[in-house]
């Protein structure tokens, strides 16, 4: 019944959706596309069913041909509202039909086409791409749908849209749409593409060499036109014939290097490079032509890009090229290939050996030959180029991952030289953190002390670029010295994280949050000297960031050989965030308890006798080295003893306390047989009031009379101290008296006094003694212990 009536509601909405298409005009359809195409959605299953059941009848069938029918009509109407409103329809009728509508589609794919060739606005172009695209993708899965629509149409589409993106027409965010078209579908159709090649890869290239300084007659290209034609530039290689992937991108690998350093060649001549190429890379020009003239290039580099001229626009075109590199390095490929970490290390490293002379630093030696005003305009474009250069180290390093174990050591440390020298430059900041994080989260445990030593200076800016202004002037000032467990204790109050660091960007920002908590976690504690471990923790407090406050308290500084506590943040932790889940972990490490088994000292022990009498917790397994005997130790706090802890929680964060004796449940015939046997006699003095009966009894004693034996050759007196087996004189274990249930079970009316003997029951149950007078005599407790003692 719930199906029928589903079945006639998804009826009446589709009538409902096709009667609304049918009687609004065609300028008003673009306001109503969109709810019409979430209504689609209730009655997915009524066109998504490849056949009409009997139940459904004509109605069903009817009413799904009048909606395909008419948005086939929609698609060619004369208005330009009409067909944008068919596009979004058709979108969402193939996405909720799935394969039943998507198999008939075919007359919709050739409208879209039509389209795409019509002189409509761009936001239908726009949707017609994406909903070609979409329809493409849809047939991935099905082997006939692909030959049946896919192949006949793709090369159309491919040829329209090459067509729309050289129309000065084409908008935008038109031509951002295509790129990502066809980086969708270039690796699942790499032969369709293929005759289209050259002719795309053109039009890439004239995206990626449009910069600022170099005049372009047709248009100007933004940077997320750059990004996508990288990421399309790079895909090309897929449609190399004869499974010559692979040897395509090595060989766009090694053009793009030789590129820049054809490049270097040109825009550093106004320096004496300290450079020695470890990949046998060549000269591109003599050096006596090299300084002739302009800088600039002769003609089209070895990427295809076109000519450039002057320092500004030769560093731009490098900047271009180290970010086709650092694309190529992070892009998934289809196959296996091979990367060069020489070539692209040995550019790395002639990159990073100039650096601009700030701060009186003298990195690079003048070439005198060439003219001062150029030197300085290198100086100035230098550390966009370096911001470049860092964001491909961090992309070699991210994506080749360990095998990069070899050049992270001598890619540190040039970070770590250029930092010095460039870090006025927010970029070159924000890079710095980002590769260095990505070296903390590689090696960052296999960092040493002295390579501690040469990043201090990056954690030191990370630092102050996450304090507020104050916060980090007295920091630089060397005012800012306040441990940070006298800062917890003072109980600051809350800074607004978007007020801390109001000169920096939003990414410079974000960088150096992510590299905070890895240089708690991710180096050794012990080499982080203590100014350092200081001033990061007082940022983590002031900042209020959570993650780094986490990584401190998990990861304490070592005392080593200082006198001083270090303290700890956690206090300060608990308090800002209370409710956290990592914080209610931290305070609360309570893990399900383990019952552990029974270990003694001696394995020969009848282990049946020890397991009645003393179930104890292994103490090895509580992290304890001493070894428990066969009888268990007494604990008395406050000159009482405490009951019996039989089973212990090894995850206990409380210090371990001594095993208590035996409950009145086991039978302590056996110990107190070992305990005669080492018996020291207590000192005289003792008062005989602390050897009253304990609220918590432990040990069955009785009281006895002097010619009295006890059954089965137990017998002690009354008030008398016993001495524990190995323990220290100040533990006791005083003698409490009969309990109720062993006297209930003798005579009814017999009264019981001090000294009197009590048979104890072999089934060895708790029994309570009645409670001694307070008038009790002293002399003559001394004068019977003294007997004793005699």
């Amino acid at each position: 019944m719930a199906s029928v009536n589903e079945s006639a509601s998804a009826q009446a909405t589709l009538r409902a959706i096709t009667y609304r298409l049918s009687t609004t005009p065609s300028k008003q359809l673009p306001q109503v596309a969109a709810q019409l195409s979430g209504h689609l959605w209730s009655c997915k299953d009524l066109i998504s069913s490849p056949a009409v059941s009997a139940k459904q009848g004509n109605e069903a069938t009817i009413a799904v041909s009048r909606f395909k029918t008419y948005l086939s009509t929609l698609l060619q109407d004369r208005t330009i509202e009409g067909r944008w409103a068919a596009v979004v329809l058709v979108k969402a009728a193939i996405e909720a039909g799935g394969p039943e509508v998507l198999s008939k589609s075919n007359a919709w794919v050739r409208s879209l086409l039509a389209i795409l060739k019509r002189p409509d606005p761009p936001t239908t172009r726009i949707l017609a791409v994406l909903t070609l695209t979409r329809i493409f993708t849809l047939t991935w899965d099905y082997t006939n749908l692909i030959r049946e629509i896919t192949t006949p149409a793709l090369p159309s589409f491919i040829s329209t849209c090459l067509s729309n993106a050289e129309n000065q027409r084409c908008s935008s965010n038109e031509l951002c749409t295509i790129l990502e078209a066809f980086a969708t579908l270039i690796p699942r159709h790499p032969t369709m593409f293929r005759t289209h090649e050259a002719q795309i890869r053109s039009l890439l290239l004239r995206i990626i060499s449009s910069t600022s300084s170099v005049d372009q007659s047709s248009r100007f290209y933004t940077l997320e036109h750059r990004e996508s034609a990288q990421s399309l530039l790079v895909l090309l290689h897929n449609c190399a014939p004869k499974q010559g992937a692979a040897g395509k991108w090595d060989e766009t690998l090694k053009a793009t290097v030789t590129a820049a350093h054809t490049i270097c060649d040109r825009i550093f001549r106004s320096v004496i490079e300290d450079w020695t190429t470890t990949s046998d890379v060549q000269p591109s020009l003599n050096v006596n032509v090299l300084l002739q003239g302009d800088v600039e290039s002769e003609g089209d580099d070895a990427v295809g890009m076109t000519r450039w001229k002057g320092v500004y626009a030769g560093s731009e075109r490098l900047v271009a090229l180290l970010d086709l590199l650092a694309t190529q390095l992070s892009t998934a490929t289809a196959g296996v290939v091979t990367v060069r970490l020489g070539l692209v290390v040995d550019l790395l490293t002639r990159l990073f050996a100039i650096r601009s002379p700030r701060n009186r630093q003298i990195t690079v030696t003048p070439n005198q030959q060439v003219s001062k005003d150029e030197r300085d305009a290198l100086f100035a474009v230098l550390p966009e180029v370096h911001v470049a250069a860092l964001a491909l180290t961090r992309s070699l390093l991210r994506n080749v991952g360990d095998t990069t174990a070899s050049v992270v050591q001598p890619l540190l440390a040039q970070t770590t030289w250029l930092f010095k020298a460039e870090s006025f430059h927010a970029g070159v900041r924000t890079a710095t953190y980002e590769v260095l994080a990505t070296v903390l989260e590689l090696q960052g445990p296999s960092i040493d002390r002295d390579d501690v030593s040469d990043i201090e200076s990056i954690v030191k800016a990370c630092c102050q670029d996450l304090l507020p202004a104050d916060q980090s002037k007295s920091t630089v000032d060397g005012t800012a010295s306040t441990q940070a467990g006298q800062t917890a204790s003072i109980g600051l109050n809350p800074v607004n994280a978007s007020l801390a660091c109001d000169a920096t960007s939003a990414t410079l920002r974000m960088a150096a949050e992510a590299l905070l908590p890895l240089c708690f976690s991710n180096i050794n504690s012990a080499h982080i000297p203590g100014r350092l471990r200081t001033l990061m923790e007082r940022t983590a407090v002031l900042t209020q960031h959570k993650t780094a406050l986490v990584a401190s308290v998990l990861n304490p500084t070592s005392n080593g050989s200082r006198v001083k506590t270090q303290p700890s943040l956690l206090p300060l932790l608990a308090k800002q965030y209370p409710h956290s889940t990592e914080v209610e972990a931290l305070l609360r490490p309570r893990m399900p308890v383990i019952r552990t088994g029974v270990s003694g000292a001696d394995e020969d022990e009848d282990e049946d006798e020890t397991e009645d009498q003393y179930d104890l917790p292994s103490p090895i397994a509580n992290g304890h080295e001493e070894a428990v005997s066969g009888a268990p130790e007494a604990d008395h706090i406050n000159g009482e003893p405490d009951t019996v802890l039989a089973e212990e929680d090894l995850y206990s964060t409380s210090p371990k306390r001594q095993a208590k004796a035996g409950n009145s449940e086991g039978n302590p015939e056996g110990l107190l047989e070992k305990r005669k046997q080492d018996d020291d006699i207590v000192d005289a003095d003792r008062s005989a009031k602390r050897m009253r009966a304990s609220p918590h009894p432990e040990v069955q004693v009785v009281a006895a009379s002097n010619n009295a034996v006890a059954p089965e050759g137990v017998a002690l007196q009354v008030d008398r101290p016993v001495a524990l087996h190995d323990q220290p004189p100040s533990s006791y274990v005083t003698a409490p008296g009969p309990s109720q249930q062993t006297a209930s079970q003798l005579e009814p009316a017999k009264s019981y006094e001090a000294g009197d003997m009590v048979d104890i029951g072999s089934d060895g149950s708790d029994f309570e003694m009645p409670p001694l007078t307070m008038e009790q005599d002293t002399e003559d407790e001394e004068e019977s212990e003294d007997e004793v003692v005699g």
